[in-house]
C-alpha cells in the first residue's frame, strides 16, 4: 500500500531526540494513533517503535505502544498478503492484529472460495446434485452477496442436468405406455424440484397422466384377482382411498375365510357351505371363486350325507327297512365308505336291504321277521 507523504519535521525531530519529554511521548502517541486510524500502517508501527525503544511499557488511555506497534505491523502484513490475493496468510495475519471484523471477512472469503471450488469439482464429475446443494447453502448462508445472482444461475444449471436424463426416462416410459416406470421417474424430478419443466413439459403434469393410467391398470388387476400386484400399484402412486379399501378387503376376506373354516371343522355344514359361497363373491378371479365354490360343495355334500344318516338311523330303528334302504342307499351312491359313527352305512344299507326283503316275503306268508338286534352290526 502507498504511504501519502506527510511533514517529516515533527518525526525527524523525534528520531534525532535521545529523550522525550512527556508532552513529546504524548503528542508522539497521538500521531501514531493518527496513523493507525487511516491504516498508514508503516508510518505507525514505526512510531510506535520508537516510543517502545524509550519506554518499553508506555501507554496512553489503556493502550500500550507495544501492543499498537504489534497490530500495525500484523495489519501491514495482512493488507500485504490481501493483495497478493493469499487469504489464508492474510487471515492469520488479522487474527495477530486482533482485527476480528477483516478476520471474519476473510475466513467469509475463504469460506466461499472453498465451497465453490467444491461445487465445481462436483460438476467435473457429473455430480450435479451436490454441486446444487452448495450453491443453494451459499444462497441461504450469504443472502443479497455480490455473487448471488451467479449462484442462482449456477444452481438451477445443476439441477437441470441432474434431473433431465430423470425427465427424459419418464417422457420415453410414457411413450411406450411403461406407466409405472414414467410415474417413479418424474416422481423423483418433483422430490427435488416440483416445478420442473422442460420444452414447455411440466413434470408434475406428465407425473399425474402417468399416475392416472397406473390407476387404471391397477383397477383392472383388482378386477382379474391379482389383488397384490394392485395393491402395490395403489401404493408406488400413493392413492390412500384404494389402498384402504383394498386393505379392508382383504380383511374382510381373511376373517370368512377363518370363519367359514372354524364352522366346517365344527361340523356345521350349512352355515360353512353359506359361508363358502359369500367368500365366493369375494374373488374376482376363476381360480379363487372356484377354489371356496369346491368347499361350500363339500359342506353341502357333508350336510347331505348327516341327513340322510339320521334319517336312515330313524327308519331303522323303526323298522321302516324300505325306506330305511332307501336313504342308505342314496348315502352309498354320494360316498360308499361314509361312516360317521360304529356303524358304516354300508353295511346299515345291507341289512336294511335284508330286512326289507324278508319283511316282504314275512307278510305273504304270515312269518314273523327274526328279531332285531340293536347292537353293533357284524
Amino acid at each position: 500500500m502507498k504511504e501519502t507523504p506527510t511533514e517529516p519535521t515533527d518525526t525527524a525531530k523525534y528520531e534525532e531526540t535521545a529523550e522525550f519529554t512527556p508532552e513529546q511521548l504524548v503528542n508522539l502517541f497521538n500521531q501514531g494513533w493518527g496513523y493507525l486510524i487511516n491504516q498508514h500502517w508503516e508510518r505507525a508501527e514505526k512510531i510506535f517503535a520508537q516510543i517502545q525503544s524509550y519506554n518499553s511499557h508506555y501507554e496512553q488511555d489503556g493502550l500500550s505502544a507495544r501492543y499498537l506497534r504489534k497490530k500495525a505491523r500484523y495489519e501491514r502484513k495482512a493488507a500485504a498478503a490481501l493483495a497478493a490475493g493469499r487469504l489464508s496468510k492474510a487471515l492469520e495475519a488479522y487474527k495477530k492484529a486482533d482485527d476480528f471484523e477483516r478476520a471474519q471477512r476473510i475466513h467469509q472469503l475463504l469460506t466461499i472460495q472453498e465451497l465453490e471450488a467444491k461445487a465445481e469439482k462436483a460438476t467435473a464429475v457429473a455430480n450435479y446434485q451436490e454441486a446444487a446443494w452448495i450453491f443453494d447453502h451459499l444462497l441461504n448462508e450469504y443472502p443479497g452477496h455480490d455473487k448471488e445472482t451467479g449462484w442462482q444461475i449456477k444452481r438451477e444449471s445443476c439441477w437441470e442436468a441432474e434431473l433431465l436424463p430423470y425427465f427424459q426416462i419418464g417422457v420415453q416410459a410414457m411413450e411406450q405406455e411403461k406407466w409405472r416406470t414414467a410415474y417413479s421417474a418424474f416422481a423423483q424430478v418433483l422430490v427435488i424440484d416440483p416445478y420442473f419443466r422442460h420444452k414447455d413439459h411440466s413434470a408434475a403434469a406428465l407425473a399425474e397422466m402417468a399416475r392416472k393410467e397406473v390407476v387404471l391398470l391397477a383397477d383392472q388387476q383388482l378386477r382379474q384377482g391379482e389383488v397384490q400386484l394392485a395393491l402395490d400399484a395403489y401404493r408406488e402412486v400413493g392413492h390412500l382411498a384404494r389402498i384402504e379399501n383394498v386393505d379392508e378387503f382383504l380383511r374382510l376376506r381373511q376373517r370368512e375365510e377363518e370363519n367359514a373354516q372354524q364352522l366346517e371343522a365344527d361340523k356345521k355344514w350349512q352355515e360353512a357351505a353359506a359361508k363358502y359361497k359369500y367368500l365366493c363373491t369375494l374373488y374376482y378371479d376363476e381360480n379363487g371363486r372356484a377354489q371356496w365354490q369346491a368347499a361350500a360343495s363339500r359342506c353341502q355334500t357333508e350336510s347331505k350325507l348327516t341327513v340322510l344318516y339320521e334319517q336312515g338311523m330313524a327308519a331303522f330303528t323303526a323298522r321302516e327297512w324300505r325306506d330305511a334302504a332307501s336313504l342308505f342307499g342314496q348315502i352309498m351312491a354320494l360316498r360308499p365308505d361314509y361312516q360317521p359313527d360304529e356303524q358304516p352305512a354300508r353295511k346299515l344299507y345291507r341289512t336294511a336291504r335284508w330286512r326289507s326283503v324278508i319283511s316282504r316275503f314275512s307278510s305273504q306268508s304270515d312269518t314273523p321277521p327274526p328279531p332285531i338286534h340293536t347292537g353293533k352290526i357284524s
